[in-house]
This record gives C-alpha cells, structure tokens and sequence, in this order.
C-alpha cells in the first residue's frame, strides 16, 4: 500500500467519524427541541439525517431506495454537486 492510498483510507474514516459526531450532536438537538418549544427540531433532525447519509453508506442506500426520500435526495444532489460530492461517495 503507497503512502497515498493510505492517507486517502485515514482521511476518509476521520471524515466518516466527523459526520458520526455531528450526526449526534444535531440529533441532541433536535431531541431537545422536541421537549424545549424554542428550539426547532425539524432542521435539526434533517441537518443530522445528512450527515449520517453522508457517514454510513447503508443509511444512503435506504435514502435512495424510497420514494419519498428519493426524489428531494436526486433533487438536492443534482442541484449542489460540489457540496455532494464532499458529503456523499458514489453509492
């Protein structure tokens, strides 16, 4: 293995395990906001649901697989490529 590829492989499970924690703590959020009025969980909720798209190839492939979540997921990233193609690998 070349010093690259191994590079590339750290990088990407730092990046993986960035989104894991931001997942959780967006998702914290949008929990607290269920119980505080003040905050609003829906962004919060979506903004976590991304970046847990963006960590677990498993969960995008579900997104891709339904409808509902399809449509707005092919919208979103036919719409912002630059921005998908940092947060979402090629399924």
């Amino acid at each position: 293995m070349t010093f690259e590829k191994f590079l590339k492989e750290v990088l990407n499970i730092l990046k993986k395990l960035l989104f894991l924690y931001l997942f959780w703590l967006f998702f914290r959020l949008a929990v607290i906001g269920l119980i505080l009025p003040v905050i609003p969980q829906v962004p919060f909720f979506v903004i976590s649901f991304m970046f847990l798209a963006g960590a677990s190839r498993h969960f995008r492939k579900f997104i891709v697989s339904t409808k509902i979540f399809n449509k707005f997921f092919k919208g979103y990233v036919d719409r912002h490529p630059k921005i998908a193609a940092f947060f979402y690998e090629p399924v």
